[in-house]
């Protein structure tokens, strides 16, 4: 049979074990978990990149904006109908330099 200081000594141990797991358990979190430190660098970093992105994005869209409206009706530009037309067609002038280009197989 054990003795009264042997059994407070196991209770001890036993209720330090259990604090220090659950300890680790919150601790394991912060640092790992689905909205640890790790997670937050992650994200943080995906935002950036997706920020950046965004930022290229607005300005293609800004540049086709005013491609389009030069196109309109109402503000039409002749040069850049000219060249729209050139590229499609495939047609240029006499005068025009030609430089033809490998085409990526």
């Amino acid at each position: 049979m054990l003795s009264l200081s042997a059994k407070n000594n196991l209770k001890s141990v036993f209720s330090n074990l259990i604090w220090i797991c659950i300890a680790g358990y919150f601790v394991y979190h912060i640092i790992i978990g689905a909205r640890g430190v790790v997670s937050w660098t992650i994200l943080s970093r995906e935002a950036n990149q997706l920020e950046s992105e965004l930022a290229k994005i607005k300005k293609e869209n800004e540049f086709m904006s005013n491609k389009i409206q030069g196109m309109r009706s109402d503000s039409l530009d002749l040069d850049l109908l000219e060249e729209q037309a050139q590229r499609i067609l495939g047609f240029c002038y006499p005068e025009d330099t030609v430089v033809l280009l490998p085409q990526d197989v």
